[in-house]
């Protein structure tokens, strides 16, 4: 038997601040893991602990997308039997995001820059800019 259409949705991100071995745990939906090799993508570091917080969030379909401030990239990965497996990193910027925020959106999620109010719609296919945020930037720009 299977039980199809789930929308496995969280409505709202997570904000986990890790330990001083890196483990991070969310007691509202059940989710445990060390975040030392997501760091390590980002710095190639886990000498110690220097990601101050994790924001996540689960889309529809399942996946969760994980960031932090300063990050480059959001980290989609399945959730696997005992683990979560990295599917794709996307991209954000060269410079890392800055105060990053997730919001669950109607098909996609939305990721902001609270800094500079840049805005991205993320999916299982990718990352790209909200395109009524570079028209304002634009705008404001000239």
């Amino acid at each position: 038997m299977a039980i199809n259409k789930v929308d496995y949705s969280q409505p709202i991100e997570s904000v986990l601040e890790p330990d001083n071995e890196g483990n991070v745990e969310d007691i509202k939906h059940g989710l445990k893991f060390n975040i030392l090799p997501l760091q390590y993508m980002e710095t190639q570091d886990t000498t110690s602990v220097t990601t101050s917080e994790i924001r996540y969030i689960r889309g529809e379909k399942g996946y969760y997308y994980i960031t932090a401030p300063t990050y480059q990239h959001v980290y989609l990965m399945s959730p696997e039997e005992g683990a979560l497996e990295l599917e794709e990193r996307f991209l954000i910027n060269k410079a890392g995001i800055q105060e990053p925020a997730f919001n669950q959106r109607n098909k996609y999620i939305e990721l902001l820059d609270r800094r500079n109010g840049e805005s991205y719609r993320l999916t299982i296919e990718g990352l790209e800019q909200d395109e009524s945020e570079m028209k304002n930037s634009e705008e404001n720009s000239l």
